[in-house]
């Protein structure tokens, strides 16, 4: 995708002007997926990082091309819960999932917080460094994917910042609720779903993930069809008034 691309350019240029090294690109899997294919929500992994020998690197390149690996299996085990969740199929059926898995992954999208020099096991101090420094084109890149559902892998707080949302401060963005999410782990950034969850590291059963997921976006479910007519209808409103 052109402006991606476009936009990786400048953030290597960035990162590698800093002394970085191995800078790694994510974003939109499969294209053709994302555009083409999707008659579910989008779904976009806001995550704390990824770790390569190589000094450059798409982490959508393997995704889209090679089946997906532990972590990733996790990921699209979440994926088709979210997306069952608003097809009506409920049942979780682990063999049927795991034929889907690599076709699930296809139709994701990934936004890592930390672009370059990842490590096996993420330091909060490091990632807010990060966030800090990167908020503006991490802001740019979810913009450019548009993604109807965020999921937060552990990365609320640092999702909040690069929205400037955050909490109830009085310079937070009036198009997001996330005072909300502490309560029922799930909130809004303008029409989009944001879902607060655990890392995809995490060890607790596949069944157990797939059924909590699928909760919490029956719970958003309506509140969330009431959030995209409001936010339709304000933007409809502010074009005819320009």
């Amino acid at each position: 995708m052109k402006e991606l691309d476009e936009l990786f350019d400048i953030w290597e240029k960035r990162h590698r002007d800093a002394g970085h090294k191995r800078f790694i690109r994510d974003g939109i899997v499969d294209e053709n997926w994302w555009f083409e294919k999707q008659s579910v929500p989008k779904i976009c992994f806001f995550l704390k990082e990824a770790r390569t020998k190589e000094e450059k690197y798409n982490l959508t390149n393997d995704l889209r091309e090679k089946e997906p690996w532990r972590l990733w299996q996790r990921v699209a085990v979440w994926t088709q819960a979210i997306q069952m969740a608003f097809s009506g199929e409920r049942a979780y059926d682990e063999e049927k999932i795991k034929l889907k898995s690599h076709d699930a992954v296809k139709q994701i999208a990934v936004v890592n917080v930390k672009k370059s020099d990842g490590m096996p096991e993420s330091k909060g101090d490091d990632l807010w460094k990060y966030v800090n420094d990167d908020k503006d084109l991490l802001k740019k890149e979810l913009e450019i994917i548009n993604p109807d559902i965020i999921v937060c892998g552990y990365t609320l707080e640092l999702l909040e910042v690069v929205l400037d949302a955050k909490g109830n401060e009085k310079n937070a963005n009036p198009d997001i609720r996330f005072e909300k999410i502490r309560d029922t782990m799930y909130g809004f950034w303008k029409d989009k779903l944001v879902i607060d969850y655990y890392h995809p590291a995490c060890h607790y059963p596949n069944r157990v993930n797939y059924y909590a997921l699928m909760s919490i976006c029956r719970m958003a479910e309506q509140e969330w069809e009431e959030r995209k007519f409001e936010y339709a209808r304000k933007a409809d409103s502010n074009i005819r008034t320009e």
